[in-house]
């Protein structure tokens, strides 16, 4: 078996270069909830300003969030952050932490749920396999596949 607990080819240790510094899925968290405008993060957050800057900056490089420009009246021009598509995709990444963590960790959180918009039906974060099966953890068999078998 091959070894990648750092290596860039390993897909989890790819996105842990991007996502897995804190505050960084605490930053996706909350935009996910509307809340895009730094100071408001900043709040929400209670992160330093450079910490908050930096990150903001890194997910927009990798093309996660977008930045768009608004003005309060009498203001000058600011910028607000939007998911990319790339950063919708996180919304599985987001669901399923809060999901282990309602489960495993004490329950006295403070939690928003996630509900289907048509039917407001409540979310959850689940494996299913190519053929439409709900899959168990312990039913997971770890192949190594390539790039090309991945497409």
């Amino acid at each position: 078996m091959t070894t990648h607990a750092t290596n860039t080819s390993c897909p989890i240790a790819a996105t842990l270069e991007v996502l897995g510094e804190k505050w960084t899925l605490l930053i996706l968290r909350d935009i996910y909830r509307g809340i895009n405008r730094f100071n408001d993060l900043e709040a929400s957050l209670g992160c330093p300003r450079n910490l908050l800057s930096t990150r903001l900056k890194k997910l927009v490089d990798h093309g996660i969030l977008l930045e768009e420009s608004y003005q309060e009246p009498g203001r000058r021009a600011r910028t607000a952050y939007v998911l990319s598509n790339k950063g919708e995709d996180l919304a599985l990444i987001l669901c399923a932490l809060q999901q282990w963590g309602l489960k495993h960790l004490p329950q006295n959180m403070n939690s928003i749920s996630y509900h289907h918009a048509s039917c407001d039906a409540p979310v959850s974060a689940a494996l299913i396999c190519a053929q439409g099966h709900r899959v168990e953890a312990e039913s997971l068999i770890p192949l190594e596949t390539s790039e090309q078998d991945q497409t």
